[in-house]
């Protein structure tokens, strides 16, 4: 029995030994994290956030007191509401940008708890989908991080996700480029693979920078007959949203 039994009991102190040597670390500071966390909770709490005061419509940080910022205040959006974590810097961005380029896809559980209560803060979605990916970066990544992203909201507010955009026409990467040459790389380019009965969506991507590929995504959802759109993304780039 003894001699049976070693082979298991040898197998089970090895696998012991690896979890000492290779414990789950933080993906930012490499301290100690509870089970296989990518982020500590330290670490989650000093991500860059807005404060209390956010923009009624695009959810970016404002002056307390007012309820739109300045962009929304003189032009509509397609979209009911949009809200971000904060801005693009710091630890957010680092986070942000491993998820998206360096393939740690394990940062998106913890990001997309965060997003999934602030959109329990701002509205009940019936159902979660993600800005479309470009098909070819789609290839080289191997993953779609908002997509990712996107099922973990979905996971978190018990709304059953599903990928409703499709992308009409392949995209050069839009980092970098002017706003207006954004605008118009986006217009028409999504579309909805069927049609939505009123149903409230909940839209998901990584970033916003312009508002253009948020815009274009709750357009394509309200021509095809989609109830209310909202929007979550992990950060804002312009911290006062030129969306």
């Amino acid at each position: 029995m003894w001699r049976r039994s070693w082979p298991h009991r040898a197998t089970r102190l090895a696998g012991g030994a690896v979890g000492l040597l290779f414990r789950p670390a933080c993906f930012l500071c490499g301290g100690a994290v509870e089970g296989l966390a990518a982020v500590c909770g330290a670490c989650l709490d000093g991500l860059p956030r807005w404060g209390e005061a956010v923009c009624a419509v695009c959810g970016v940080g404002i002056e307390a007191g007012l309820d739109l910022c300045r962009a929304c205040a003189v032009e509509g959006r397609p979209y009911a509401w949009a809200r971000t974590i904060g801005p693009y810097e710091g630890p957010l961005q680092r986070v942000i940008q491993a998820l998206k380029y360096e393939g740690e896809r394990a940062l998106a559980r913890p990001l997309g708890r965060i997003l999934a209560q602030l959109a329990s803060d701002a509205a009940e979605p019936q159902i979660v989908t993600c800005v479309p990916p470009d098909p070819r970066r789609l290839r080289e990544r191997g993953y779609h991080p908002a997509e990712i992203l996107a099922r973990s909201v979905a996971r978190d507010l018990g709304v059953r996700f599903s990928s409703l955009l499709v992308k009409r026409r392949p995209t050069p990467p839009q980092v970098g480029r002017p706003r207006e040459e954004r605008r118009q790389a986006m217009h028409d380019l999504f579309a909805a693979r069927w049609r939505g009965h009123g149903t409230a969506v909940l839209v998901v991507d990584d970033v916003i920078t312009t508002g253009a590929t948020a815009a274009e995504a709750a357009r394509a959802l309200g021509a095809a007959g989609f109830g209310e759109v909202g929007v979550l993304a992990c950060a804002s780039a312009v911290p006062e949203r030129e969306v």
